[in-house]
């Protein structure tokens, strides 16, 4: 006859012992996976800042900043073009502003992330008339 001994664990030990590493390992693959969402929502909002910026200062750069520069400034067609674009379904709008002698100008760049909701960042600047 065998006798019991106090080695090994029983099967309700193992089944707890289970339990336990189950529900702390979900945990940190969820904590893993909301890491990985950030890091691609992050990521698409510094290249729309990166965009938003590279209008801005081609703006700014104008050979000579009048108003009427800045009515005529066109989007570069390298950030408008689907074949080079940064994100999806990228849009930039600059809203150019009124005024006689400031105008407020405004870059916007909108686009659709991998979940399909939509991001949206704005840049917006003050220009003086020279």
């Amino acid at each position: 006859m065998m006798k019991l001994s106090d080695k090994g664990f029983t099967l309700l030990e193992l089944v707890v012992a289970v339990g336990i590493l189950l529900i702390v390992i979900t945990g940190l693959l969820y904590a893993f996976i909301t890491c990985i969402l950030m890091n691609e929502a992050n990521s698409q909002l510094m290249t729309a800042a990166s965009d938003a910026e590279y209008v801005m200062e081609q703006i700014k750069a104008l050979p000579t900043i009048t108003f009427t520069d800045i009515d005529s400034y066109a989007v570069p067609a390298e950030l408008t073009n689907p074949a080079t674009e940064h994100l999806r379904n990228e849009d930039i709008t600059v809203d150019r502003g009124t005024g006689s002698t400031i105008r407020t100008i405004t870059v916007t760049v909108t686009w659709t992330g991998r979940n399909g909701r939509q991001g949206q960042f704005r840049l917006v600047t003050r220009i003086a008339k020279t």
